[in-house]
């Protein structure tokens, strides 16, 4: 048969548009099912949202606030990408983010950026491939049957002491990555080791850093009360805090702007969530404002740990905030580096110092109130018996005063703190 030119030049475009076809439909990896809250993915100034139904586009951070659920293109495995804001886990989770991949080579590939990641496996039989990057490590995750589920959490945090600022690289927090066995069987695997896992009863969760590189296996008889379904009271709370995230997103105007302002809400549990929230959006600003927050003591605390959380995300971090504290907020190298300190944690060796503690208290009155909050987060939690100890850091210094006086009487000067009470 003959074909001219025009016949040619259909022909060519048709096999255009089924090449291009095939490429967009094999280069979605992942289809969104549901939101809970709101789906947020990076933009020029603002943040763009991606809606149940919709094709989850490939290499591009979705930042949950507060989950999701996604399937793979080839329906062999479901994703849900969640936050702990109530901090049901073990693990220091506040949120949660995911970049998913093109791969030929896997049922899914993705990035798990921050927070809790499950898989399950969907098919009818065999096994399904998931490709899971996180930290500098690819971990390959085999569901081996159907209804096989696992549950993967990614957390950072600096080791306590001074920050390194000299360069990113340098500035590295310690990453943990944990697998664990919530149904069936998995063989979680890196280009050194595999690692069979199983539900309860047997060897069930996998721990993973990037400081040492090696896997550590833990068996469980049954799954502890953090992985278990949520009761019908946390499942209302989840609900309401993705209530809170899905009328920030359906405002008007700057969604940072937005959150900030329910940083000061009426409602304890939306502040506490919008303080999450300006955390994962990357909202220093906000947060280091929440710190400067004269009414809410409770978002200031909050506010510490997202900080905290921050901080760990990625090598860098510590750099950034040094400069914005000492370009923006007026602090000197000194003092940035010392709240970053602060921020970080305080070494094991200086807590068995009296001076480590002689300078707590008297950071209870220092210039600055974040110093002053992270001075009264570090001695509440390292000498129980002071808890009980009126201390506001927004109070007038009279007040103040009076609190360190109280906790120089529970810790006099020059002295270690004294055993915890026996309850």
């Amino acid at each position: 048969m003959h074909i001219n030119d025009s016949q040619w030049r259909s022909l060519a475009l048709v096999v255009a548009l089924w090449a291009a076809f095939t490429f967009s439909a094999h280069a979605q990896s992942a289809k969104c099912v549901a939101v809970h809250g709101a789906l947020l993915m990076p933009a020029k100034a603002k943040w763009d949202q991606l809606t149940a139904n919709a094709n989850a586009p490939n290499d591009r951070l979705i930042v949950a606030l507060f989950g999701g659920e996604f399937q793979s293109q080839n329906g062999a495995v479901d994703v849900k990408l969640l936050a702990d804001v109530g901090q049901r886990g073990p693990f220091p989770v506040l949120e949660a983010a995911v970049t998913f991949h093109a791969n030929d080579k896997a049922d899914l590939a993705l990035t798990l950026e921050r927070g809790i990641l499950v898989l399950v496996n969907t098919k009818k039989s065999g096994a399904a491939h998931v490709q899971v990057r996180a930290s500098d490590e690819t971990f390959e995750v085999v569901l081996s049957e159907p209804k096989a589920k696992v549950a993967i959490e990614i957390y950072g945090r600096h080791v306590a002491g001074p920050p390194n600022l000299k360069s990113a690289r340098e500035d590295r927090p310690i990453v943990n990555v944990a697998f664990f066995a919530l149904a069936g069987e998995a063989v979680i695997s890196t280009d050194k080791h595999a690692t069979r896992l199983q539900a309860p009863p047997g060897p069930t969760l996998y721990i993973w850093d990037n400081l040492t590189r090696t896997p550590d296996v833990h068996r469980f008889e049954t799954l502890p009360d953090s992985l278990k379904p949520l009761t019908p009271e946390e499942r209302q709370l989840v609900e309401k805090i993705a209530g809170f995230a899905k009328t920030w997103s359906a405002k008007n105007g700057p969604l940072v702007d937005t959150i900030r302002d329910a940083t000061a809400s009426k409602d304890p549990l939306e502040r506490k969530a919008a303080v999450v929230a300006a955390g994962a959006l990357d909202d220093l600003p906000g947060l280091l404002a929440v710190l400067n927050d004269q009414v809410h003591a409770d978002a200031r605390d909050m506010a510490i740990l997202a900080i905290r959380h921050w901080l760990g995300r990625a090598p860098g971090k510590s750099i950034e905030m040094h400069k914005h504290l000492t370009t923006t907020s007026g602090y000197t190298p000194t003092q940035a580096k010392n709240l970053i300190h602060l921020f970080n944690g305080i070494e094991r060796d200086k807590l068995r110092q009296p001076e480590t503690f002689d300078l707590l208290i008297q950071a209870l009155n220092h210039a600055k109130m974040p110093a002053r909050e992270l001075a009264r987060w570090h001695l509440v939690r390292l000498v129980p018996d002071g808890k009980d100890i009126q201390y506001d850091a927004a109070a007038p210094e009279p007040a103040r005063l009076q609190a360190i006086e109280a906790w120089r009487r529970l810790i006099p000067e020059g002295q270690l703190p004294p055993l915890p009470k026996k309850k």
